[in-house]
């Protein structure tokens, strides 16, 4: 009997520990959503296509091959007659209609003005930015969805409070109905306390239906059926926020995506400019070029091989002012990212100062509210007590209720708040998604 209840004592405890191991804490819930989310796997995809551009690029320095044929038929064909050489055979130089050939090419280029250059630090910044994006889009998703979860939270102890709120309105119920019973009081003290029963009920109900409608958020974002019911914190823990606030604003300007995205958004702007200046600076390359076809060398009808080598060179030097302006543009928009940039880093600054006032002010508010709920609940005790003592009115008893409640009502508002502020300190400097 004692080996039975040992292993059903053990057994209930591995169920306690299963369960508990299911509660989707705020972790947890991140990882998820991050790992579904579109936007973040399409910035990631983003990224992989910025670095299939940066080889694209890159290439570019090397030699091109290129194969091709060609055929063509000729109407009036050169006659090559008067070339023929001494004892040639004649069938072989008559005019030719059909020409045709099969060829290779190899071209390496030697100068191009730091076109290929500039190309690839373009493209390399073009990856920077979506480096960025995934930094910002990640940065501000966790964010969102630590709302969410907070909120959720938030809604699971509005039900509790709820529930409880009802207890204490059917004990109040049952106390009005034993004095009705007892001609203490009249039947008004229990039709009151009926009324706010009622409403107690309604709450509930509500209650029940707002944390429903809440997980089905959280697995919308998670990309789960909305119906699975998931299982969350029972209540928001208030505790000690420790966070390192030295060098917070440098940290934030060296970790926010916006600001990595306008530092790259200038180097792109750079590097446009200089490829676009690359294409009047002249080029050199060199060339070797095989073919094999007909007419032949000597102008014969069979076919024959021939090669080509060679050594080229090109300078623009007049396209009635295109350069000139062409630059002026470039160097333009290259002075409208830099003051982008200067825009963003005033934003992060004020983002930065503005979430650490923010969690100051939440932390206090909730240590008034905790305040508050803990004498809202010293009196209503001590109003029921004075209730069921004769000494007080039942509308004192309903009212110190509806204070209790409202104070926890506050106080919950107070914690939620106050670990969303918590992430909004981080997200302000960059920290939030990494």
């Amino acid at each position: 009997m004692k080996q039975l209840v040992a292993c059903f004592s053990i057994l209930v405890i591995a169920l306690q520990g299963a369960v508990a191991q299911d509660i989707m804490d705020i972790k947890k819930y991140r990882e998820k959503v991050v790992e579904y989310n579109q936007d973040i796997r399409s910035a990631q995809l983003g990224v992989q296509a910025a670095d299939a551009n940066i080889k694209a690029a890159e290439s570019d320095k090397g030699p091109r091959i290129d194969a091709g044929v060609k055929y063509n038929y000729t109407g009036r064909p050169f006659d090559p007659t008067n070339l023929k050489p001494v004892g040639a055979p004649a069938d072989e130089w008559l005019p030719i209609h059909h020409n045709y050939n099969a060829n290779v090419t190899i071209r390496q280029d030697i100068y191009n003005g730091g076109r290929v250059k500039s190309n690839v630090r373009l493209q390399e910044s073009k990856k920077d930015i979506q480096l960025a994006v995934e930094n910002l889009t990640g940065n501000e998703l966790v964010h969102y969805a630590d709302q969410h979860y907070w909120q959720s939270v938030g809604r699971k102890e509005f039900l509790a409070l709820a529930q409880e709120y009802k207890v204490s309105v059917e004990k109040l119920v049952e106390v009005a109905k034993n004095k009705y019973d007892a001609e203490i009081v009249s039947k008004n003290d229990l039709l009151m306390a009926q009324v706010k029963l009622n409403d107690a009920d309604l709450q509930v109900l509500q209650a029940e239906n707002e944390l429903k409608v809440s997980i089905m958020e959280l697995n919308r974002l998670m990309g789960v059926d909305v119906n699975i019911p998931t299982a969350i914190q029972d209540s928001v823990k208030f505790e000690n926020f420790v966070f390192n606030t030295n060098n917070v604003v440098e940290r934030g300007l060296t970790q926010r995506g916006e600001l990595k995205q306008a530092e790259a958004e200038v180097r792109a702007s750079q590097a446009l400019k200089d490829l676009t200046a690359s294409k009047y600076k002249g080029s050199l390359h060199v060339y070797a070029k095989g073919l094999y076809g007909a007419p032949s060398p000597q102008f014969g009808r069979g076919a024959e091989g021939n090669y080509y080598a060679g050594i080229g060179f090109a300078m623009p030097i007049y396209h009635g002012g295109k350069k000139k302006r062409e630059i002026a543009a470039k160097t333009i928009q290259t002075n409208i990212a830099v003051l982008q940039k200067e825009k963003v880093t005033d934003q992060i600054v004020l983002d930065i100062s503005e979430a650490q006032y923010l969690l100051d002010e939440s932390t206090k508010r909730v240590i008034l509210t905790e305040n508050s709920l803990s004498n809202a609940n010293e009196n209503l005790h001590l109003i029921t007590d004075r209730y069921q003592d004769g000494l007080a009115p039942i509308i004192e008893v309903i009212n110190a209720q509806i204070n209790w409640q409202a104070a926890y009502v506050a106080y919950i508002n107070a914690k939620v708040n106050h670990m969303v502020k918590r992430s909004n300190l981080i997200r302000a400097t960059g920290e939030l998604y990494n």
